[in-house]
């Protein structure tokens, strides 16, 4: 029986995959990196941003680290965040505890809680990849949700926008609906996230309300 929801963040929260795209292509342009913002989402949405950079083979200017530039980038994705209407009047409507796990900074995941006004409603029930050792599509992160919530994985459930994310959770044996409500989804996504194996899809803020009335409902 579902006894906990755990959101992930950029993408399900905040509308920040897309503007995460568009950033980075730009960013990469000037060191001879050829990018498209659509290949930029099909292919790293969800995952870290150092991940992404490093498997990109990037080489930042000057004695710039991965990790230095990484953050400059974050922190441009994160100075004009945008909420993904709906969402914290859903999170709101809940009856069952709430969680974020998020492959972000935890600075981030605090900057979006602060931004979404949450914090009464998740107090510390959150949740980065910087505290476990591998990131999403390592299950890592819920299992540590879970662990330091004291739920059983198979009593969450997970709200989740990309591939990375989807395999996280289903790979730690949560439920999972894949969300495909952000301006960043791609057509096909929703098939590739079926495939990923989550269990419903939902397309909007008001559809996700209404699957998880079912799946929550004994």
């Amino acid at each position: 029986m579902i006894q906990q929801i755990i959101f992930d963040c950029d993408g399900v929260l905040v509308d920040t995959e897309i503007v995460a795209a568009e950033v980075v292509t730009n960013k990469l342009s000037p060191l001879g990196i050829s990018i498209s913002v659509e290949e930029y989402l099909n292919n790293h949405t969800g995952k870290t941003l150092t991940s992404i950079l490093s498997y990109l083979e990037i080489k930042p200017e000057a004695n710039q680290s991965i990790i230095d530039f990484a953050e400059e980038i974050e922190r441009e994705i994160y100075s004009n965040l945008k909420v993904i209407k709906g969402m914290p009047e859903l999170l709101r409507s809940l009856p069952l505890p709430i969680a974020l796990a998020s492959n972000s900074n935890i600075w981030q995941v605090e900057k979006a809680i602060k931004f979404l006004n949450i914090g009464d409603i998740i107090g510390e029930h959150y949740f980065s990849a910087e505290m476990v050792e591998h990131p999403k599509p390592h299950p890592d992160v819920y299992l540590h949700a879970a662990k330091t919530t004291k739920k059983s994985p198979d009593d969450c459930l997970v709200i989740e926008d990309s591939l990375s994310g989807a395999k996280s959770a289903i790979a730690a044996g949560m439920q999972v609906i894949g969300f495909c409500g952000a301006s960043h989804i791609l057509k096909g996504h929703d098939k590739k996230l079926k495939e990923t194996g989550v269990h419903h899809l939902a397309y909007s803020p008001t559809e996700l309300k209404s699957i998880i009335k079912s799946v929550t409902t004994p």
